[in-house]
This record gives structure tokens, C-alpha cells and sequence, in this order.
């Protein structure tokens, strides 16, 4: 009997492990399908107003202009080298259907020296 019991609980691990195998891909495919709709978005120049570190995260808060709008937003900073101060000048990638929606250009970022705004 107790052969049994241990054959079925082999069983059902096999069969999560293969769940999460399976959930794992999809998310990937899901992350690379994302980044290819990010690389579509609208590159625009946005000022650092503020930065907010917490323990594992860094987030800028962000002015740019789309249109006639003046837009703020938090926007995750993914790198971990000196963090952009207040007046500082970061590229941004936003959605053009919704220009609140935004991504730091991590692209960008690297091919061009930062650079402080003037006065406004």
C-alpha cells in the first residue's frame, strides 16, 4: 500500500513540476512580446523631479511634455550605477495611446551622457 502512496506523490510532483515549467515559458514569452511593444513606444527627454529609493528599488519621478500635456510620472530605475538627481534629463519610452504609461530607456540612457536641464 504505502508503494502506491509514494507512486501517487511522485506523480503529483511531476505534474506541478511540469506546471510550472510550462507557466515559466509562458511568462517569458509574455516579457519578450512586451519589450517588442515597448521598442514601438515614443522616445521623449523627461525631467527628473524627484528620486525615491526604497530597499530593492529605485523610482524617478518624471515631467515630459506629449501634445499639449504636461504629464508626471514614477518611473523605475533599473540600473544600478550613480542615480540621476532633480533637474536631470533621463530618456523615457511612453505609450503613444497613453502617454502615462512609461519605461525608463535603458537604450538611450546608455548611448548618451546625461544631461542637467536649464532654468525653467
Amino acid at each position: 500500500m504505502s508503494g502506491i502512496v509514494q507512486l501517487l506523490m511522485v506523480g503529483v510532483a511531476l505534474g506541478l513540476g511540469a506546471l510550472v515549467l510550462v507557466s515559466v515559458r509562458r511568462r517569458g514569452d509574455q516579457d519578450q512580446e512586451q519589450a517588442t511593444e515597448i521598442e514601438n513606444w515614443r522616445r521623449v527627454n523627461a525631467e527628473v523631479v524627484s528620486v525615491l529609493r526604497t530597499s530593492t528599488r529605485t523610482f524617478l519621478l518624471v515631467r515630459y511634455v506629449v501634445g499639449t500635456s504636461l504629464i508626471h510620472n514614477d518611473v523605475l530605475y533599473p540600473l544600478e550605477d550613480a542615480v540621476p538627481h532633480a533637474g536631470q534629463r533621463v530618456p523615457i519610452r511612453c505609450d503613444p495611446l497613453a502617454p502615462a504609461k512609461a519605461v525608463f530607456d535603458r537604450e538611450a540612457y546608455a548611448r548618451t551622457p546625461p544631461k542637467v536641464a536649464g532654468p525653467a
